[in-house]
């Protein structure tokens, strides 16, 4: 089966298959299989990397190893400004003109999504950033939607694509046959965008000069597929990294190739020389093995320096030498390869030992200033560092430097390093907030202020940060949910944060800001507006096995919110089921969460239900933006901002919904048994204002709920997916529909069973079985992509037909994948598969079972 060639169909041809939907279904079904069919690795640190077997985020740092899988890029940092990729997939940005509308600066690593950023649409799948010096970058977003761009305007990009500073697309979008999910690498440098497919090829966009382009030809707003110098496409190609005024290319056998306005080849020629077209260069050594890495920095767009790392840990070093970047303890210019050195142990200042056992590499490439590189070797992860140090940035005194180590980094345990255009920011294994040493100026630090000043001592007094593809044991202090916040990511006054530290047995406290915020237990509640510089900080103390007793940090800004849009709301014990809290019927919490969700189907804000069964939403206008319904869902746990919720979770405890009411008893709605409530277009909700209560029945009264849910399992018996249950109760029961999920959040329906309950009526207990032929790897695989194709779905404005569309896809790809076990079968996935039963009655109102897992035996 050769599916490969409808994956970019989508892409092209999107508004003739839009008034075709069996023709987007067969497309999405074609993308959808191919990665699988031709041996996509396991995605980590989320789902995003599906799509391409190169990408693997979490083979990132110090315990990194193989050239095709590793991942430069879960650290990216330019001129004041970073971006990262979480444990969690989730990318974040902050610093110099990295809000959304590309001139306000965020303070704190901010999620980058449809809530934060609006407009976007599709799953954000990689980032990157370059610019020229005190000029802030410009920032470059793929998602499965395409090319997106915000900042200063020029930058990267041409602005004849994009002249504007707003967050926003890229009309260029993709070369013409790479869809998202065939870009391995997205690397920015000044003025150029670099691609790596995941077959190997590189596609590049520059802005000024037309020798970067790779392709011997000209134009500053077209993609150029980067070719050999006899003509040939460049494949193969594993990583693509450069620095203005050179590309810097490393293939599956080990080919090292260059091109640029000025470049050298590494085989003793003295001149640096313009190569338009991709040039084979000498390797530096043809017995070390593998390379594992490569790298470039610039000095001033007037010079280049390369760098090669071996599997075996030996660094080597060629081009310019001015500023010491080559790290051999001279300013001559090497034009073969060299090794930098280690300073010897007696005396600083004089050369030692050859780097022999490096483990990661940094070079300062987003930003062309200041050549400069950090490496972290195999001796306790300590950190090396070389070349211009201004303000501050690699931690030691301002200077031409040889290699040498940070004083304040020579006993800790460094996992990674990232060299920016003026900074340096390192991660440790026993700190959950990040270091930074250089210039902290427009929240470049991400801890809360926008004061600037200079420093060469690395501090960790930033923010929590953790990195996808680190094993650090550094205690955190989580965020449970997700709180009311203003376009800025501070927190409004009124609202409250649940705290959630890990590891357990510490003590928090409030260490800085106390009179505007208060905690009480893990409930930090913001009472006044922070002023400028001066955020809440929370610190939590707590003994650990492997870092001793640590005291860690985390910021916080809050401020008076408003314009506002207030929703109340509590969950009451139905004791009758009408709907109507009536008397004696108390409110209650049962540990659950209320969560705002926009109408793209991405969650706005996660809260708590209070002790007492009440909850409030205060929102910003500034988050209300989009038109369209907006819902309140209700689940047992906190939802990240950003992420998808289209259903609630069955309460715990054996409750179940009895129907809404929105104030009175004139609105009961005992129909509505969901736990989803609508709340119409809150865009449009005037300034300030408070929407009617929400109010929430459940119960766990057999009498009452339509259907009493008695013991369920799924197992998975050879190729069969074997359910069974039993119900204690039923009234007025229709049918069942069977929906599985990949991720317990988003269901597919996969089958129904008919009640068999006399009328759909009975007190007495009934047994119920369902069977589908399919392994747990098969509706995995299905699932999963269905959760992926969610982000892709950013186009449709109707929430209903997006999910409609997708149950149809879903339900495509599970009945294909019934005969093609053996496909599937051999993909490596997780297996895990959640199942849940919906109850629907003859009015066509539903409840649902717990949610449980898929047993494999």
């Amino acid at each position: 089966m050769k599916l490969k060639g409808y994956r970019h169909l989508l892409y092209k041809n999107s508004n003739l298959l839009l008034k075709h939907r069996f023709g987007i279904f067969i497309v999405l079904l074609s993308l959808t299989l191919s990665p699988f069919l031709s041996g996509v690795a396991s995605a980590q640190c989320s789902f995003n990397g599906v799509g391409c077997a190169g990408t693997n985020y979490a083979n990132y740092g110090v315990n990194a190893t193989g050239a095709a899988t590793l991942e430069y890029d879960n650290f990216v940092s330019a001129f004041h400004t970073s971006a990262a990729r979480e444990a969690t997939g989730e990318l974040k940005v902050w610093g110099a003109r990295s809000k959304y509308d590309g001139s306000g600066n965020l303070l704190t690593p901010t999620a980058i999504n449809s809530i934060n950023f609006p407009g976007l649409t599709g799953t954000p799948l990689k980032a990157t950033l370059a610019g020229d010096y005190t000029t802030a970058p410009q920032i470059i977003l793929l998602t499965t939607d395409g090319l997106w761009a915000w900042g200063v305007a020029g930058q990267v990009i041409n602005t004849g694509l994009k002249n504007t500073a707003a967050f926003g697309k890229i009309a260029l979008g993709l070369p013409s046959g790479v869809s998202p999910l065939d870009v391995k690498m997205l690397f920015a440098t000044y003025e150029n965008l670099a691609i790596t497919t995941c077959s190997g090829d590189v596609w590049v966009l520059t802005n000024s000069n037309a020798n970067m382009r790779g392709d011997a030809g000209t134009g500053f707003t077209t993609w150029a597929r980067v070719t050999k110098t006899d003509g040939s496409n460049l494949t193969g190609v594993v990583a693509t990294r450069g620095a203005a005024g050179a590309f810097f290319a490393l293939t599956n056998t080990g080919e090292l190739y260059t091109w640029g306005q000025r470049t050298y080849l590494g085989d003793g020629t003295t001149a640096q020389t313009t190569r338009n077209r991709a040039t084979l260069m000498t390797a530096p050594s043809t017995s070390e093995g593998a390379i594992k890495m490569i790298g470039v920095t610039a000095s001033s767009t007037t010079a280049i320096s390369y760098y090669v790392l071996y599997e075996n840990g030996k660094l080597f070093s060629m081009g310019d030498n001015a500023n010491r970047q080559l790290g051999d303890f001279t300013t001559t210019i090497r034009t073969s390869w060299v090794q930098p050195l280690y300073p010897s142990a007696g005396n600083p200042a004089v050369a030692g030992n050859p780097m022999n056992d490096v483990l990661w590499l940094s070079p300062n490439e987003h930003d062309p200033r200041y050549p400069a590189i950090n490496v972290i070797n195999n001796q306790g992860h300590q950190v090396f560092s070389w070349g211009t140090q201004n303000g501050g940035m690699l931690g030691r005194t301002d200077g031409n430097l040889n290699p040498g180590q940070p004083t304040d980094l020579a006993t800790t345990d460094i996992e990674a390093i990232e060299t920016g255009g003026h900074t340096t920011l390192v991660v440790s294994a026993c700190r959950s907030s990040f270091g930074y040493a250089g210039h902290k100026t427009t929240g470049s630090m991400g801890d809360g202020t926008n004061a600037s000043l200079f420093t060469s001592n690395f501090s960790f007094e930033s923010n929590i940060l953790s990195l996808c593809g680190l094993a650090t044991q550094a205690p955190k202090i989580n965020i449970a949910g997700s709180p009311s916040i203003d376009d800025e990511g501070q927190i409004c006054v009124g609202t409250s944060v649940l705290l959630n530290p890990t590891p357990a047995g510490g003590t928090l406290s409030i260490t800085s800001g106390g009179a505007y915020a208060t905690l009480t237990g893990n409930e930090l509640r913001f009472t006044a507006a922070t002023p400028a510089n001066t955020p809440v900080i929370v610190s939590y103390t707590v003994s650990t096995p492997s870092c001793g007793t640590v005291t860690e940090s985390r910021r916080f800004l809050s401020v008076v919110c408003t314009p506002t849009v207030t929703i109340p709301g509590s969950i009451f014990n139905d004791a009758n089921g009408n709907a109507a809290q009536g008397s004696g019927e108390t409110t209650l919490s049962n540990n659950m969460w209320a969560n705002l969700v926009a109408p793209d189907g991405k969650v706005i804000t996660s809260v708590k239900v209070n002790s007492d069964g009440t909850f409030d939403f205060i929102i910003s206008k500034s988050l209300l933006s989009a038109s369209g319904d907006y819902s309140l869902i209700f689940t047992n746990t906190p939802q990240t901002q950003g992420a998808g919720l289209t259903s609630a979770e069955t309460p715990a405890n054996g409750y179940g919904y009895t129907g809404v009411n929105r104030g009175s008893g004139a609105t009961a709605d005992p129909a509505n048994r969901t736990g989803v409530v609508s709340l119409g277009d809150l865009s449009t909700a005037p300034n300030n204002s408070t929407t009617n209560a929400v109010n929430v029945g459940i119960s766990n009264d057999p009498a009452v709920l339509p259907v009493t849910f008695g013991a369920i399992s799924a197992k998975l018996l050879g190729n069969s997916l074997v359910l069974n249950w039993v119900t204690e109760s039923e009234k007025n029961n229709d049918h069942f529909d069977i929906e599985a999920s990949a991720d317990g959040v988003h269901f597919t329906t996969i089958g129904t069973v008919k009640s068999e309950a006399e009328n759909g009526n009975s007190d007495t207990t009934i047994k119920y079985n369902f069977t589908k032929g399919i392994s747990t790897e098969s509706l995995a695989v299905v699932l999963g992509m269905a959760l992926l194709l969610t982000g892709g779905l950013g186009a449709f404005k109707s929430r209903k037909f997006r999910t409609q569309f997708l149950s149809v896809v879903a339900g495509g790809l599970l009945v294909f994948s019934l005969g093609c076990k053996k496909a599937y079968d051999s993909t490596d996935t997780n297996g895990k598969v959640f199942i849940r039963i919906a109850q629907v009655d003859k009015d066509g109102s539903k409840s649902y079972s717990k949610i449980i897992n898929v047993v494999k035996e």
